[in-house]
């Protein structure tokens, strides 16, 4: 994989990874929902480790989506001091409940998993089509599912 890739692709991998620490400290403060955040988290998690290992292949095989290639490097390491600072400011004081929430909800609907979706379906090639579906999971629909959970919990 070409070295002009790498800085993008690392910024991703640090952007599900910090998703996923931002999701453990809602297991971790809110008890009463601690299997989601887990569940989510661990899905992130899966997520970073997809990239890490099936970046090369993707890019060798050309399954990538080309518009992957466009996204903003500036942006994405802006979303990750963004994310860095609020886990910080979480372990310090941890915000209510309804502010976490909202806060996961914001990060799904602006997290890459959104542009995997939107990019998968451009993409007809069968092969590639496995790969994006194992990279944003079985469920791709975390936001779906924190606003549920959100509802559920008559936050909104």
């Amino acid at each position: 994989m070409g070295n002009q890739y790498m800085p993008l692709f690392n910024e991703a991998i640090r952007v599900e990874r910090n998703i996923a620490s931002f999701y453990t400290l809602c297991a971790k403060h809110f008890k009463e929902d601690k299997i989601f955040w887990q569940t989510l988290s661990e899905e992130e998690e899966h997520h970073a480790d997809i990239l890490e290992s099936g970046l090369e292949l993707l890019l060798e095989e050309n399954l990538f989506p080309d518009e992957i290639l466009d996204l903003d490097i500036k942006e994405l390491k802006a979303t990750n001091d963004r994310l860095e600072e609020r886990i910080s400011q979480f372990q310090e004081k941890a915000p209510d409940k309804k502010e976490a929430y909202t806060y996961a909800l914001e990060l799904e609907q602006a997290s890459l998993e959104f542009f995997f979706q939107q990019t998968t379906s451009k993409k007809s090639d069968e092969k590639a089509l496995k790969i994006f579906d194992n990279l944003v999971g079985f469920d791709k629909d975390h936001a779906q599912r924190i606003q549920g959970l959100i509802t559920k919990s008559k936050l909104d």
